[in-house]
């Protein structure tokens, strides 16, 4: 009887312990009382890794970096944290478009889209889609599906006679 509640019981308990730890070391479970400001310890490259001090990453050995916890009043309620997925992608999106912004201010960005497309500036910060369109040319995919959605710029163009050519479009670099 005792060897079966060793091994049935006991790798029972240790999950339910492991379990329970990883559960309150996620950052969703730190308490932040109204009007102050906590510091959390992250790692940079494992960012659910989470300590209440400094101290090294269990996993790469790295130093944990300090990140401010701000308390969430009410009248923070519908703004978007910066450490959180959603703040993240929305700084991303921001830097993205200033980006797309300072190459078309330079002569290097000119999209055939009403909103001028992400693939050519993530792929190699040139936009010629609407010059190629004009020669009859292709153009990258996500140009391609915006003309296919009635998304274009480009006045005169028939949407049926647009093309995607990734290749010679300058994506395969």
């Amino acid at each position: 009887m005792k060897r079966i509640t060793v091994i049935f019981v006991f790798p029972i308990i240790i999950a339910i312990g492991l379990i329970s730890i990883g559960n309150y070391l996620s950052p969703g479970n730190v308490t932040v009382v109204a009007g102050q400001q906590q510091k959390q310890y992250v790692c940079p490259m494992h960012p659910q890794v989470v300590s209440e001090k400094p101290g090294k990453c269990p996993k790469c050995g790295m130093n944990l970096v300090e990140r401010e916890i701000k308390d969430k009043t009410p009248n923070q309620a519908g703004k978007k944290e910066a450490g959180s997925a959603s703040g993240m992608v929305s700084q991303a999106r921001s830097l993205l478009d200033g980006a797309k912004k300072l190459l078309a201010a330079d002569g290097k960005y000119g999209c055939c889209m009403k909103e001028p497309c992400d693939e050519c500036a993530l792929g190699h910060q040139n936009c010629k889609c609407a010059e190629d369109l004009k020669a009859g040319k292709g153009v990258c995919s996500q140009c391609y599906g915006g003309w296919q959605r009635g998304d274009g710029a480009v006045p005169g163009i028939d949407t049926k006679k647009v093309e995607g050519n990734f290749h010679s479009h300058g994506h395969d670099r």
